[in-house]
């Protein structure tokens, strides 16, 4: 860090790195009177533009909004055994490649961070890692891709699946191919990510059982309405038989079950602890630009 600055390089510039771009613009003077130090963008990467050895050189802190696993892990491992800290919001990396980054930074003496990997805005990272970090938790559940649980949303007020999909991708929150979304993938990844928060074991995304929404009918979602439920597509990690479960399933909740409610591209995770009894981490709104994680 030099003359009160701190260089931030940036891994990717898609939809989520050329925002990323705009509001470190627009909140650096802020965050400059809060830390003391102002962040600049020191360098970009793109498969056109920039150079990985110039960002690795010039930044402070190296944040990764690429996707994939690969050059996303190589280049992380990099930056982190060059001494640099490391923002990732790649989810199928750190579900399938966590220890070795998790025991890179360790070994290092530098910090990954990964709150945007789960949970849209909803701070669930935040609060296993600091706020629950010494309570014993039993369970853990939510709905954490947005993209599906708008598309259910929508084929509950009688839209059908395909009709419900082009919505999503009309106004942005489902991707050209919403494979992973859709398949529950998406969603198996994040669990995977929450069971290691949650529990302190490694659980690989191959070791999550999942099924997501494309067989969906809207007779399942009539179904669910006459008998007053709601269908979601919910993941769970949870103690069992002296290990752990990590599934994602297409889920009939009550009406008063703390999930029911949660509509739209809206995330959502319950902690279930006897310290605790229940804890439910939601947003009760959203700016209609945000794109659901």
């Amino acid at each position: 860090m030099a003359g009160g600055e701190f260089r931030v390089g940036l891994l990717g510039h898609g939809t989520v790195g050329a925002a990323f771009e705009t509001l470190l613009a627009e909140r650096a003077e802020e965050i400059e009177r809060f830390n003391g130090v102002r962040p600049v963008l020191s360098g970009v990467l793109t498969r056109s533009r920039g150079d990985f050895e110039h960002i690795l050189d010039d930044s402070d802190l190296v944040v990764e909004v690429m996707g994939g696993i690969e050059p996303a892990r190589e280049h992380l491992l990099r930056a982190m055994n060059a001494g640099k800290h490391v923002v990732t919001a790649n989810k199928q990396l750190l579900s399938q490649y966590g220890e070795e980054l998790f025991e890179t930074a360790r070994a290092r003496d530098v910090r990954i961070r990964f709150e945007a990997a789960v949970g849209g805005a909803v701070p669930v990272v935040r609060v296993l890692e600091e706020s629950l970090s010494a309570t014993p938790i039993d369970r853990i559940h939510g709905i954490v891709n947005g993209t599906s649980n708008f598309i259910l949303t929508e084929m509950s007020k009688g839209a059908s699946y395909a009709e419900a999909l082009a919505e999503a991708q009309r106004v942005g929150y489902a991707e050209a191919d919403p494979g992973d979304d859709v398949s529950g993938r998406d969603a198996a990844a994040k669990m995977a990510i929450l069971a290691r928060l949650a529990f302190g074991a490694p659980v690989h995304l191959d070791e999550v059982r999942y099924e997501g929404i494309e067989n969906l009918h809207s007779d399942d979602l009539a179904y669910a309405r006459e008998l007053d439920l709601g269908l979601k597509l919910v993941g769970t990690a949870e103690r069992r038989g002296g290990g752990l479960s990590v599934h994602v399933f297409p889920t009939f909740l009550y009406s008063g079950h703390p999930l029911a409610g949660v509509s739209g591209p809206f995330n959502a995770v319950t902690v279930e602890s006897e310290t605790i009894t229940e804890m439910s981490l939601h947003l009760i709104g959203m700016p209609a630009a945000m794109k659901p994680s």
